[in-house]
Order: structure tokens, then sequence, then C-alpha cells
């Protein structure tokens, strides 16, 4: 299961490249994230039944799945829209804070899950997927107020429709009417 966790991730990956083109990164993440959030809570539903096999093998492929899921859309995704949304003057700080940001909870989820899983600590098993699950649908709400659609726009534009106070759910409808400026060579 692991090695074609890896190769499911893999394939996912290189699946997000032409989606990214044809439907662009809002659509994407955001149906990446609905799926993701309901794989989770189906993971956690299926740890109902105690010492079912059937139900650890269904949880383990949709471990499968949720992994080619986050692979294909929210996983490489997130990396395009940070240097994407940040404005041009800020987008160094913006992208080290995320990354920074995103190891952080990297290190937590790394230190608290195996706790989590242990039969002889929080003995949670598939219920850690009602937990993920309550981040994801959080993550979720939050992405279909916030999240903006960067595609086809160029770093002035998104400047400009940031400064505009444009609703994130409009930035892929408005359309930037820039002024053209002559310049005169003074003599």
């Amino acid at each position: 299961m692991g090695v074609g966790n890896t190769a499911l991730g893999f394939v996912g990956t290189c699946l997000s490249w032409p989606l990214m083109l044809k439907y662009g990164r809002r659509t994407i993440y955001i149906r990446g994230m609905a799926v993701m959030t309901t794989i989770l809570f189906i993971i956690g539903f299926l740890d109902i039944p105690k010492h079912n096999t059937g139900a650890n093998w269904a949880q383990a492929t949709f471990m499968d799945i949720w992994t080619f899921v986050y692979q294909m859309t929210v996983g490489p995704i997130c990396f395009v829209l940070i240097c994407e949304v940040s404005s041009t003057r800020l987008r160094g700080r913006t992208i080290a804070i995320a990354t920074a940001v995103q190891s952080l909870f990297g290190i937590v989820f790394t230190i608290g899950m195996p706790y989590m899983l242990s039969s002889e600590q929080g003995n949670w098993k598939g219920k850690a997927g009602y937990l993920f699950g309550a981040i994801s649908a959080c993550c979720l709400v939050w992405c279909y107020s916030r999240l903006p659609e960067t595609f086809g726009r160029t770093f002035q534009e998104l400047d400009i429709i940031f400064d505009a106070g444009i609703s994130a759910r409009k930035f892929a409808s408005y359309e930037v009417v820039q002024e053209v400026h002559e310049l005169r060579k003074v003599e």
C-alpha cells in the first residue's frame, strides 16, 4: 500500500499540471478540498465498526485516494498560489512566512500523530479522520470565501484587483482596465 500510495501521489502531481492550465487555481483547490474533506469523514465513519478487516482495508484505500486527490489538487497548487497571491513587493516575505507556517504545522502533526494513533496512548485509529475532516472543512469554508482565482492574470493585474477590494469570488470575472501613459521625452 505504501508503494502504491507514493505512485498515486506522483501520478496525481503530473495530472495537476494540465488541470491548472484548463481549470484555474481556485476551482481545482476548492473542489480538491471538498473531496478530501469528504474522504476524511468517510475514514472516520469506517472506524465505527470494531475489528472489521474490510473496514480497515477500505480506510487504507481511502487514504490512497486522498493522497491522489491531494497531489492532484491542493498539494502542488498551494505553492503556485502563494507565489501568485502575494503582492509584488512582499512576495519573498510572503513565501517565507507561508513555508515556515506549513513546516511548523508539519512538525506539530508529525509529533502528535503517533500519540493520537497509538493503541497505548490516544487510540484514535480511523477516528483521526474526524479531526482532520473538521480542520479540512474549516479550510474549505475559508478558501471558498477568501481564495481568489489568479489564473491568466499578471502580477500587475492582481495588484490592481487587490487594491480595488474586489471579492475573492469575483476575481475571475473582474475586468482590469489599465491606463496607458505616454512617456514624453523632455527636451
